[in-house]
């Protein structure tokens, strides 16, 4: 592949020029600017742009070394048709209250977070049992927490008796999710 057109080479470069357009944009609201609606949508879309390809480093990732493609393709799909919703709420004069949008657009959200949170876990290469355990309990929970964030959404409830078990989950998550990297770096040292 030519080195010009690798994935995660472009999204680099749109985080990079995406945060430049925010930081002189910014820069230019603070200084001379009126904080006028025009330059606060620049200034969220630059914001969004930075996320968006933030976001989708761990799909074309795996796009790239041709590795869980159906996953990672999904996982573009859903980051772009997030990032797509965001700049129509940023840029339109268009009413988005009706709920189906609002839970359409966070369904996406949480799909499109949760699939690169997973392929980004997915991304060291680990043999050792322990770390493929860690991985794989740490790949369950992040489904468990998408799962049940999104039937809270859909169903318009909240089961209270499910409070305990769905936050020790989103802890389980969250550790696993930070510490796993750091635990496949510490056994390379070995």
């Amino acid at each position: 592949m030519k080195r010009s057109r690798n994935p995660t080479r472009i999204a680099f470069a749109g985080i990079v020029c995406s945060l430049v357009v925010s930081a002189i944009v910014g820069i230019f609201v603070i200084l001379v600017g009126d904080f006028d609606e025009t330059e606060i949508k620049i200034l969220f879309t630059s914001g969004s742009l930075a996320g968006l390809s933030i976001l989708l480093l761990p799909s074309l990732f795996h796009l790239e070394r041709n590795q869980y493609m159906i996953v990672a393709r999904l996982g573009v799909l859903t980051a772009i048709g997030g990032g797509a919703a965001i700049q129509l709420v940023i840029w339109s004069e268009g009413n988005f209250g009706g709920e189906l949008f609002w839970k359409t657009v966070v369904t996406d959200g949480i799909l499109a977070f949760s699939i690169n949170q997973m392929l980004a876990l997915l991304m060291a290469r680990v043999e050792q049992p322990l770390l493929v355990m860690s991985r794989w309990v740490t790949t369950v929970a992040i489904s468990a927490v998408a799962v049940f964030m999104m039937y809270v959404i859909w169903a318009n409830e909240f089961p209270e008796q499910a409070i305990r078990i769905f936050a020790s989950v989103v802890v389980l998550d969250a550790l696993g999710t930070m510490a796993f990297p750091i635990i496949v770096r510490l056994s390379k040292n070995k």
